[in-house]
């Protein structure tokens, strides 16, 4: 499987998900989201290829970096998650400092006084 193949399958995987068959809303909300999905594919295979008719040797590296960022940053059901990124990658906020707490800045946020 090529890299573009592999960005395609998760890009597909991500907006789409399994294939369910039957009948009811659901299972026709699903129908119209994979016709859209098609068309947003055709669309996005268009607008890359017009993007790499100038740098044809950039192809496998553009989709090599595609297929990491969404194995990275989303989840199988499409929402972002960094459950797969490395914490070295530092997208993670410090939250917590060793600063202490004045009693003044406390005082407000007590509200049962």
């Amino acid at each position: 499987m090529t890299k573009e193949q592999k960005f395609f399958k998760a890009l597909q995987d991500v907006f789409i998900g399994a294939k369910i068959e039957g009948e009811g809303g659901f299972i026709n909300l699903m129908k119209i989201k994979a016709g859209y999905y098609s068309q947003i594919e055709k669309l996005l295979q268009a607008d890359i290829d017009k993007a790499l008719e100038q740098y044809p040797d950039f192809r496998d590296e553009l989709f090599d970096k595609l297929f990491s960022f969404f194995n990275r940053y989303f989840t199988e059901s499409g929402s972002i998650y960094f459950n797969s990124t490395p914490f070295h990658n530092n997208i993670y906020e410090r939250v917590y400092t060793d600063e202490k707490l004045d009693y003044r800045m406390i005082k407000p946020l007590i509200w049962w006084e």
